[in-house]
């Protein structure tokens, strides 16, 4: 399920769309952004900021369809990728190598 959110200046969120996909795959997210592009009609209406979760291929289809807009990655995504990778990358997890001092 994907779903778009949006954030009042009162930082409430809100559901603005949600779209079933089968696969993560740059199509699908292709076709769900299209479906918001329609729905937002103005330009005066886009996204001026599109936050993902570092997805290759959704990130490639926000560029498609939302050029104009400004696209961030999630801190909270962002941080359990690098912690996932220093744990992956590292001969010994943190918590073992710190135990050893």
């Amino acid at each position: 399920m994907f779903e778009v959110v949006g954030v009042t200046s009162t930082d409430l969120t809100y559901s603005v769309r949600f779209g079933f996909v089968t696969h993560e795959k740059e199509e699908n997210f292709f076709w769900v952004l299209k479906m918001l592009h329609k729905l937002l009609t103005s330009k005066k209406n886009m996204p001026k900021v599109i936050v993902t979760d570092m997805d290759m291929s959704l990130m490639k289809a926000v560029g498609n369809i939302f050029p104009e807009s400004y696209a961030m990655n999630c801190y909270f995504h962002v941080q359990a990728n690098v912690k996932q990778r220093c744990i992956l990358d590292c001969k010994y997890p943190l918590e073992k190598r710190m135990r050893k001092r």
